[in-house]
């Protein structure tokens, strides 16, 4: 087992692991370099036959693995046992923050009740994942269904001078003032935000993103909406949807206008994130096809 703290010098080398063996929407090189920050630093775990672990380490002394290992599915438990070996045995680290999808966190809690060296804290910490079927979804907003969302979008677009751009062609500075005034926003339900990752985003040029959106508002850019393809599949993963609050139906039509591009590009599914109980029951206004669940609880040494 390597481990590579320059990420930069081993670009090449790990997104090449990503395309090989990547399954989850967190499987992406930028968005795991973008993690970096003055409190966070990334670090890849190469194991051998192009497998790896991506995770990160707080100052604190905690860590968090980013997505599964990427690794076939019968060697990722045998990974992920070495992972934690180094950072509460032989580094004697804290505790590690793992999140694992519902079809597969049975694995997980088995391996812990087997081990003799290690728990998890009980009970989890539940996020949410609505999934899209772009071939359902209806870009018009046709019938009594969608009347809401069409009186929202409506209203917003008659009573405002509204443009659509890529965010890339948007200056930067900008940019990152809609992700300082939507944290101060939302500081109350997202404590544990990092804006500095989004700025990360915006500073690369949005690198590793297949779409970046930005809704400008007479004259003032207000969102920023990108994502990037899940690896292994025909399917898109949402990872930046935010905005400025300073319109009513803003994050509405920053939803609207993503699945209509989405749908546009031909992709299958679109996963749009992990997210709370308030926040799901704001994406659930889109008609998510299926929700599934994200158990999130950290591993200590027994």
């Amino acid at each position: 087992m390597d481990i590579i703290t320059s990420l930069d010098e081993s670009k090449e080398e790990i997104i090449g692991c990503i395309e090989k063996n990547g399954i989850s929407s967190e499987h992406n090189y930028w968005y795991f370099r973008n993690q970096q920050t003055n409190y966070i630093k990334p670090y890849f775990f190469k194991f051998d036959n192009s497998c790896g672990i991506m995770s990160v380490r707080y100052k604190s002394g905690i860590w968090e693995m980013i997505g599964e290992a990427l690794a076939p599915q019968e060697k990722r438990l045998e990974l992920f046992e070495r992972f934690l070996d180094y950072i509460l045995i032989s580094k004697k680290d804290k505790k590690v923050f793992t999140s694992v999808q519902e079809n597969r966190v049975d694995a997980v809690h088995n391996m812990l009740k087997r081990s003799t060296k290690y728990k998890g804290t009980k009970p989890p910490l539940l996020s949410y994942a609505p999934i899209f079927n772009l071939k359902k979804w209806d870009e018009n907003l046709n019938g009594k269904k969608w009347k809401k969302l069409r009186n929202i979008k409506n209203k917003l677009l008659k009573t405002h001078i509204v443009e659509i751009l890529p965010s890339r062609e948007i200056d930067k500075k900008k940019l990152s003032d809609i992700v300082l005034r939507w944290k101060k926003c939302r500081n109350k339900v997202n404590k544990n935000q990092n804006p500095q990752m989004y700025i990360n985003f915006i500073n690369y040029d949005f690198e590793g993103t297949d779409m970046m959106r930005t809704i400008i508002i007479n004259g003032e850019p207000c969102s920023i909406t990108a994502g990037w393809s899940i690896p292994n599949s025909n399917n898109y993963h949402s990872a930046i949807g935010l905005h400025n609050y300073k319109y009513d139906g803003l994050g509405e039509l920053s939803n609207l206008d993503e699945l209509e591009q989405l749908k546009k590009k031909k992709y299958e599914y679109a996963d749009f994130g992990q997210s709370n109980k308030s926040l799901l029951q704001f994406k659930k206004k889109f008609g998510p096809d299926d929700i599934y669940t994200i158990y999130g609880f950290y591993i200590l040494k027994i």
